[in-house]
């Protein structure tokens, strides 16, 4: 039974099923509907009755607006009622705002006939998710494209492109049957603007076995690819047809060979084929869109999908953001009905919303999900396994962090809407003890809407607000809400849209910035180590919450809440999440402290030093005006370097040069001090240039040495935090 809120008054939805008559007189299936929170917390579960009508009834929220999401499903045993199984065994789903004014709504579901037999055998549903790749310091966040609407188009059979295909096409893709060879570069005008098919920015359709789409992943297929694809048709009907059958044969041939004909025929002639519109979608907040279309019952074919979609630019006109071509390389071939289809966009005209991963986790629970884009799971003492007193703080590789950090967080709807938490606080501290600073740095969240017919977007500051409670200066931010004034979430950055602080590590824990010869400081100060920070939440009036479950002596105000981090390093789809408390912590204690979340970062914003000294030989070593070393034969040079952090928190790379070749592999490492010592005769005989095979060896050459040293610190966006350093040195070898 739903619980009251404060104002003791309950939410009331009508829910009216339409289900479509059976010829067969069949009863219509049983069904339950749900309503979940935002956050995805099952608010109610009720049974449809014979008219196809629900009632549901749960608390108001306190905010003037939130969004509920309402599905129509199966029957599901009470405990087994995850909003993750629901969607698995394929309900509906509608998302839903309500207004805190308003006391009741009613939606509307419309289901398949319960002609099991037939519909289900012919029905597919087709779902999937837009998103829009943003690549940030080398790092990609993968947005949501939401309210876009996406066509399906069933692309025709090949049993039905195949008789259409020209005479010369067919005679090319019977020629490269019989003898698989590199082919030349297709004719530009097949491909305007269209770069040929290679790695994908994620999921695709997959033409065929590996090492066929290999072949066919650049204009010309390598030896490798070539004989793999020669050893796939060596014994098939389709080699032994293309040599000696006829053309009607052969066109049978390669109908029953379509995974080696679809990438012949993208290659060949990518705007044969030809399709038709079966469906429509609207793509929800998350970027996912769902629709099913009927395939016929007695269609034995596959089907093959290709997909487009479109946004409204300034609320009125249509702009295709997805719709890439040839159609023939882009097509999703024997789609698995129900199967997931990720489509990724990088129009500048689409439109994206915040990223909305579905959390899996307790009741009201806080997920302090990254430091950037980095996930939490990633981080020494925050789910990373292996966590000593020496790693703490650091990542799993070993690197520490710098520069402005931005935590991430995401929060359950209920806190806002049923529990009265309506802001959290960051602090920073040095070291583990101690008193703590409070984040004060700006934040923004960014929603869009129209204005007068124009795509209009508008900034929600969600803090600092700052409040002074019993003594104490407060420097608060607001839990964003689940839905904007008006309009919908988007992100207009990035990196500024997904952060809830900053933490300018620069100012509060700096490095040294130069180096004495002795690589003492020059510049700076070594401020390296441990830092932490805490995560509290409070009410409108700036009173701290208690998270821990109800009691009535010792936590008369408990509002059982549960802080969680990621138990995964993706933070792409699915976020299963664990309880903070169970996470030990170096010396005790857990990730979560009282009523708060304390982190711990490793902090080392040191710069780094590349530092290269004169080579010698036994007869010398390079002069400081000219770079001249002298040598007598069959003597060595020895090249001396240095990479250097003060706490190892680097790598470098060294390459050496004579002239404009690079004579040996590029050596690579930590930080020390190194010598690379190689013989004369090496050094002039080293891969030389084809020019040069047939002049004689150099006695006297020129030489460089490039030494470049890494920063391993990072922001968690991998940002260029300016801690590299790089030496060079020229010099020349010459007869004593």
């Amino acid at each position: 039974m739903a619980k009251q809120n404060d104002n003791g008054k309950l939410f009331d939805l009508q829910l009216q099923v339409k289900f479509a008559k059976s010829d067969g007189g069949e009863k219509p299936p049983e069904a339950m509907a749900y309503v979940y929170s935002g956050g995805g917390q099952l608010l109610q579960a009720v049974p449809v009755d014979g008219k196809g009508s629900a009632a549901l009834g749960f608390p108001l929220p306190r905010e003037a607006a939130t969004g509920i999401r309402v599905l129509l499903g199966p029957r599901l045993e009470e405990g087994n009622q995850g909003l993750d199984e629901l969607l698995r065994r394929g309900a509906q789903e509608q998302h839903l705002r309500i207004e805190a004014k308003d006391l009741k709504a009613a939606v509307e579901f419309q289901v398949l006939p319960n002609r099991w037999l037939c519909w289900l055998r012919s029905a597919c549903i087709v779902q999937g998710t837009l998103l829009k790749r943003i690549t940030s310091g080398g790092v990609s966040l993968d947005l949501p494209v939401c309210h876009a609407r996406v066509e399906i188009y069933e692309v025709d059979p090949l049993w039905v492109l195949i008789p259409k295909l020209p005479d010369d096409i067919l005679g090319r893709i019977r020629d490269i049957n019989i003898d698989p060879r590199p082919l030349p570069d297709p004719p530009p005008e097949l491909f305007p603007g269209f770069v040929f098919p290679g790695p994908r920015p994620g999921p695709g359709p997959d033409p065929g076995p590996l090492a066929t789409a290999r072949a066919f992943s650049s204009h010309t297929m390598d030896a490798g690819a070539a004989a793999a694809l020669k050893s796939v048709t060596a014994s098939t009907e389709l080699r032994f047809l293309a040599q000696s059958g006829s053309k009607l044969q052969f066109q049978q041939a390669l109908i029953d060979n379509a995974i080696l004909v679809r990438p012949l025929l993208c290659y060949f002639y990518p705007r044969f084929v030809t399709m038709q519109k079966v469906g429509e979608a609207w793509t929800t907040e998350c970027g996912h869109f769902q629709t099913l279309f009927f395939n016929g019952c007695h269609n034995t074919d596959v089907p093959d999908l290709y997909f487009k979609a479109y946004q409204k630019l300034f609320g009125f006109f249509d702009v295709e953001i997805y719709g890439p071509t040839p159609i023939a390389c882009h097509t999703w071939w024997d789609y698995v009905c129900g199967t997931e289809v990720t489509l990724f966009t990088t129009s500048p005209f689409a439109i994206t919303c915040a990223p909305c991963p579905p959390v899996i986790g307790p009741e009201n629970w806080v997920l302090f999900m990254a430091m950037g884009n980095t996930s939490l799971k990633a981080i020494q003492g925050a789910g990373a396994s292996g966590t000593t007193s020496g790693n703490w703080g650091l990542l799993e590789g070993g690197s520490p962090w710098g520069g402005t950090l931005r935590p991430r967080l995401d929060f359950d709807t209920t806190l806002r809407d049923s529990l009265g938490v309506k802001y959290y606080q960051l602090s920073w501290r040095p070291g583990t003890s101690g008193g703590w600073s409070p984040l004060n740095a700006e934040v923004y969240r960014h929603y869009t809407h129209v204005v007068g017919g124009e795509l209009v977007i508008e900034p929600y500051k969600l803090g600092p607000n700052h409040m002074v409670v019993s003594g104490e200066n407060l420097e608060l931010y607001e839990i964003p809400p689940s839905v904007p004034p008006i309009g919908h979430w988007t992100i207009a950055n990035a990196v500024t849209d997904t952060e809830n602080g900053e933490f300018d590590t620069v100012t509060h824990a700096p490095g040294i910035t130069a180096y004495n010869p002795d690589f003492t400081a020059a510049a700076g100060s070594d401020q390296s180590g441990l830092y932490q920070l805490r995560l509290e939440l409070f009410d409108a009036a700036g009173i701290r919450i208690d998270i821990h479950p109800f009691h009535a002596v010792l936590h008369p105000q408990g509002k059982n809440i549960k802080y969680v981090v990621p138990d995964t390093t993706n933070l792409t789809g699915t976020i299963h999440t664990v309880n903070a408390n169970t996470l030990a912590q170096p010396g005790g204690g857990t990730l979560a402290v009282d009523n708060s979340l304390v982190l711990t970062l490793h902090i080392d914003n040191n710069h780094c030093v590349a530092r290269t000294d004169p080579p010698v030989t036994p007869s010398g070593s390079a002069d400081a005006c000219c770079g001249v070393v002298s040598y007598s034969g069959g003597e060595s040079v020895s090249l001396t370097y240095t990479a250097y952090h003060p706490h190892g928190f680097a790598t470098h790379s060294l390459a050496v040069y004579r002239s404009a070749t690079q004579i040996l592999p590029s050596l690579t490492g930590g930080v020390g001090t190194f010598t690379l010592t190689r013989t004369v005769a090496d050094m002039m005989t080293l891969a030389r240039p084809a020019a040069c095979l047939l002049k004689p060896v150099c006695t006297m050459a020129a030489f460089s040495e490039n030494l470049k040293v890494f920063e391993l610190a990072t922001d968690g966006w991998g940002s260029y935090l300016g801690y590299n350093d790089e030496a060079n040195r020229a010099f020349a070898l010459a007869p004593a």
